[in-house]
């Protein structure tokens, strides 16, 4: 089981709003992960030591359900205890109250599974008029990794493959607004081999290593592709390079991921080798030169 850093511990309003979710969700018997960039920063930062760029300042949970019923008493019950208001506007958020002059600490509660309609979509009610893409949160849930962030207290979270996967396809839905999810993927894609995987590249996946003629920069997103192609259903991988063989999304794509690359000569072009490893190991086409 990994655990966090003892000298790299978790915002104690993050873990509060996690223990109260926690201790919710296994009450009522539903299988929950921790994503989003909480989780980006958990298994980067505080387990790994690697530096995962701005802290976030929010916390995402996927919780499977089999209906809006008991997603809706989710809500209610968390509300119920007083610690909890839900947002006026936006049907997954509630925020921990802070105090009485804060807006309070946001919390992100996405529902998937029996909700799906159709497969891999939810439309939130009432009106059913905003729709979500969840493709790939059966995966992340099938993959978790356990975590020690707290003395006794260990919660499931996405893996890197489970979050990468999470964010080609969040990018696809809110890219045209906002280019975190592209920010994000570069940050795995580059720290991927460190994060416990340097092992593995100079053992079980030499072969890997050595096709890139031991270029870790080149090794680190292509192990992450391969590790996402062991995790992904058919029809997810299917959609995930369609992304990537998208000529007009990769051009968008590789531009919102160039302001993280600003230490390169060439920011769309590192961009662009980045993908197209992470391209090789989704396709398990590895002979191509790095």
């Amino acid at each position: 089981m990994l655990s966090v850093k003892p000298d790299r511990p978790i915002d104690p309003l993050a873990l509060a709003v996690m223990r109260e979710v926690d201790a919710l969700v296994r009450e009522l018997g539903l299988a929950y992960f921790l994503c989003g960039a909480m989780a980006r920063d958990i298994l980067l930062q505080h387990v790994h030591g690697i530096e995962a760029g701005a802290a976030t300042a929010d916390v995402d949970f996927g919780v499977a359900v089999e209906n809006w019923k008991q997603f809706e008493n989710i809500k209610a019950r968390l509300t119920a205890t007083g610690r909890f208001e839900p947002a006026k506007t936006m049907a997954q958020r509630l925020y921990y109250k802070i105090d009485a002059n804060s807006t309070g600490y946001p919390l992100d509660l996405i529902p998937f599974g029996g909700v799906e309609t159709p497969p891999n979509s939810i439309a939130w009610p009432p009106d059913r008029d905003e729709v979500m893409n969840v493709i790939g949160y059966e995966e992340a849930l099938a993959n978790i990794v356990q975590i020690q962030v707290e003395n006794e207290f260990v919660v499931p979270v996405i893996s890197l493959p489970g979050l990468a996967l999470l964010k080609l396809f969040a990018w696809t839905d809110r890219g045209n607004r906002d280019s975190k999810d592209a920010l994000d993927l570069v940050t795995l894609l580059r720290s991927y081999h460190e994060a416990g995987n340097q092992d593995r590249l100079y053992g079980e996946e030499l072969t890997l290593l050595e096709e890139v003629g031991f270029d870790l920069v080149a090794a680190s997103p292509r192990l992450l592709g391969k590790d996402v192609r062991r995790i992904a259903r058919p029809k997810t991988l299917e959609q995930a390079l369609a992304i990537l063989n998208d000529a007009r999304l990769l051009d968008r794509l590789m531009t919102h991921m160039a302001p993280r690359l600003r230490s390169t000569d060439d920011p769309i072009a590192a961009a662009e080798r980045l993908l197209e490893q992470f391209k090789a190991g989704l396709t398990g086409m590895y002979r191509a030169n790095p």
